[in-house]
Formats: C-alpha cells, structure tokens, sequence
C-alpha cells in the first residue's frame, strides 16, 4: 500500500545460511559425541579384558549401546533442529509484526496529517476509518462515525449520504464537486469540495468507497479577492482614458448650456417649458460630473500619504459628519470603540471616505429608520494583529446571489447608484494592506468588516 511489496519464493524466504551453519555445528556436535563415546566403550573393553580376549557375549551389548547412542544422536539433532526452525520462525515472525506496526503507524500518521478530510466506507457501508480534518468539516466526533453505517450517520436528504449512496450502489462517483454545506462552529452555510473513489485490497478486489472532503469556504473568497483585483487592474487603464474622452464633451455641454440660459435670459424669452428643460440639464450635467468624479478617482485614486493615525478619530469625525442626515433618516448611530487600540499606518483622508461610504450605504438600507452600529477593537486574525471596524445595519440586507459582486466595479443594487462606491472602498483598503468582508442576510441587515494591519507590522512589511 505504501511501498512496493518485492515478489518471494518460498526458497527465497527461508534463512539457508543461518540454518545450513547451525545443522554444521550440530552434526560437529554429535560427531564429537560419538567419536568420545567410542572411545570410552574402547577405553572400558580394555579395561575389563586386561589384555585377555574379548568374550563374544560382549559384543551385542556393545552394539546395541552403539545404536542407542546413535538414535540419542539422531533425536538430540532433530529436536536441535526444531528448535532452531522455532526460534527462527519467532523471529521472522517479530520482525514481520515490526514492520506491519511501522507500516499501520506510517498509514495513521499520513491519514491524520492530510489537509484533506477521509472517510473510508466498507461495501457494506459501515465506516472504517476517518481523520480528524473530516471530523472537523463533517462536525461529528470520531466515536459518531466510526462502526456505523453511513445511512445511520447522515440523514436522508444530506449531500454526502446521496453521493456515497451513488458510489457504493450504482457505482456512480463524484469528482472535485463544490456543494453547501453547514459550517458547525459558526452555523453559517460553507462550502466543501467533494470527491468519492473506489477502495480496492491488496488483490484488487473492490472493498468499498473512500470519501474526500475539503472545506473550501476561504478558498472561493480568495478566488472571487483574485478575480476582483484582475477585473480592477484591467479597468484601471480603460477608465481613466474613458474618464478624459467624456470630461472635454460634458464641459462643453455644461459651458453652452450655462450660455444659452443667459442668451433666453437676455433677450428675455419666458417660457416656463425652456426653463424646466435648461433645469433638467443642468441637474443631469451636474450629476454626470459626480460620476466622472468617481470613475477618476477608481481609475486613478489620489496619492497615499501613510502615517500613524488613531482609526477612533476617524470614526468620531464620520459620526459627526452624518449626525443631521441620520438624524432626518430616523437612524441611530451606535459605536462602541475598545480602549487602548493600536494605531494604524494609513492615509486618513483614505480611510475616512472608505468609512463614509459604508455608513452611508448603511443608512440608505434603511429607510423605515433603524440602528447603525460601528464598533472598533483589536483583533489577531491569520496570526497578525489588527484594528477591526465593524458597521452593522438592521436594513433590508443584500440578496445572497448578489453578495459575491458588490466589489466589482459598476455593480449596484441601488436604482440611482454608480457601483463605484464599494470598488473604490475595497481598493483602498486593499492599499493599506487590509481586508473587507461583508454579510447579509435579506430583510434582516448587513455587517461589514475591515481590517487594517497596526502600524507596527505594516511598516514592517513596507520596509521588506
């Protein structure tokens, strides 16, 4: 399973060396025996003849003690002989017991240290093994699965059951498929990658399924982070020469509208419809050059001047700022900013529009009134420390199919919005080294998150 089992005989799995030297040794042995022996038969004949013939009678009983000690010979051999084959069978056997421990112990480490959880399925459908990273993504304990069918484990409608249902009974598999399913530590909805395999034994023979799970929750953020930015990078440049074309035109248009306001006006022509007409111009001008101001500024964001800044001044001042429209609104503003907070290494007049804009876009979710929360603390995400600001609205939330597009650029959910307000916040926060999130939940508000890097570590990062 983890190496190449080499092909034996059964000659070449017998130790002839070992047993062919200790077979030497032992008919050396009984040789010595036997030469000594005779010797001492001699040694007594002699003895008790004095130099007399030997009687005749004398030599059956010297025979047949001759024979005895010959068979004494031949059985010491052979149980020599198994007892060697014992002691080496033991320890073949030992030493083929280390090597399945080892090989079992190098299978359980590798199954516990894959990133990748595994559940392994019999035919039968009971659950043989699983890793503790299945354990997590799955949200059950060991003792939960292990010896269990999995139609006991998962209940009916459940992805995974459905999937190991078509691989074990219509031998239907599964390949890198992405599907929701609950995250039980925050019981939010993630998504996790699936593949199903067949189990073959050392012959081959099918001996059931193994399932592949994979959380890839923040793996799809950091692809959509990815696709953002290209999509970004790609409009910069079409931007900013689109943003020039337009401003020369719409100048001209706002210079002659202006003039022929003033020629009506001289020659004194009243005509309320002209006059509403001019009106409508000039708000629509007006309101296109607010665009291009945007579009400019996400083509081509004004120079970051980087120093230490408190983010609580931000806040206060963006409170401060909003108190009369929030106030008209019927909203009320809330912030709760934790005490002795880092400062951060940014731009503040940066980092103040990113804030305003995700206040206001809070605000204007609510217009039956309702309650903006800000709250500002210290946070350690990912292993680095950082200062966190959380806006949440009780507004009407953001459709989950929408959620995935509200940093791209041009993509509103408002009927008068340009889609440029999110971009441009996310390219700032990006610049300073941060992160934003955002979640929602239709009819029952919104929660943004940004994290800012303390100024510590990102002045580090800036120096590398």
């Amino acid at each position: 399973m983890f190496r190449p089992i080499p092909e034996h005989t059964i000659f070449q799995a017998i130790p002839f060396r070992l047993i062919v030297s200790v077979l030497l040794i032992l008919a050396l042995a009984v040789s010595v025996i036997l030469l000594f022996s005779i010797e001492h038969e001699k040694a007594v004949v002699q003895g008790l003849t004095s130099g007399r013939d030997v009687p005749t009678n004398m030599f059956p009983a010297l025979w047949q003690s001759r024979r005895d000690l010959i068979a004494i010979a031949v059985l010491l051999f052979v149980v020599s002989s198994v007892g060697i084959a014992a002691v080496v069978t033991h320890q073949h056997y030992q030493s083929t017991l280390k090597t399945l421990e080892a090989v079992k112990g190098l299978a359980r480490n590798i199954l516990h240290s894959l990133p990748t959880g595994i559940v392994t399925i019999s035919g039968s459908g009971m659950i043989t093994a699983v890793n503790p990273k299945a354990e997590a993504i799955l949200g059950r304990h060991v003792a939960a699965l292990l010896g269990y069918s999995y139609e006991e484990v998962f209940p009916e409608g459940d992805t995974i059951r459905a999937l190991l249902s078509d691989a074990l009974k219509k031998d239907r598999h599964t390949r890198e498929k992405d599907f929701p399913y609950p995250e039980t530590t925050t019981g939010d909805t993630g998504t996790i990658r699936v593949s199903t395999v067949e189990l073959r034994g050392e012959e081959g023979a099918l001996d059931g399924v193994i399932l592949q799970v994979q959380d890839v929750s923040e793996l799809l953020i950091l692809e959509r982070r990815l696709r953002n930015a290209e999509k970004l990078a790609a409009l910069h440049t079409l931007s900013a020469g689109v943003a020039h074309e337009i401003r020369n035109p719409l100048s001209a248009l706002d210079l002659n509208a202006h003039l022929l306001e003033e020629e009506l006006r001289e020659q004194k022509v009243d005509v309320p419809k002209v006059s509403s007409y001019l009106d409508v111009v000039n708000v629509e001008i007006r309101r296109l050059k607010g665009i291009l101001d945007s579009f400019l500024k996400f083509a081509r964001p004004a120079s970051v001047e980087m120093s230490e800044i408190r983010i609580e001044d931000v806040v206060t001042h963006i409170v401060h700022l909003l108190h009369y429209e929030t106030a008209e609104r019927q909203v009320r503003l809330e912030t709760a900013v934790g005490l002795g907070l880092p400062r951060v290494l940014g731009d503040e007049t940066q980092l103040s529009q990113v804030l305003l804009n995700l206040v206001v876009n809070a605000v204007q979710s609510m217009p039956a009134g309702g309650v903006c929360r800000i709250a500002v603390n210290r946070r350690r995400y990912e292993g680095r420390e950082w200062v966190e600001l959380v806006i949440q609205d009780t507004g009407t939330g953001i459709k989950h199919k929408d959620l995935p597009r509200l940093f791209e650029p041009f993509f509103t959910t408002k009927p008068t919005g340009s889609g440029l307000g999110l971009a441009i916040a996310y390219r700032i926060v990006e610049d300073h080294g941060g992160q934003i999130q955002v979640s929602s939940e239709e009819g029952r508000g919104t929660t943004v998150i940004v994290r800012l890097p303390v100024a510590g570590r990102l002045a580090e990062k800036v120096e590398a």
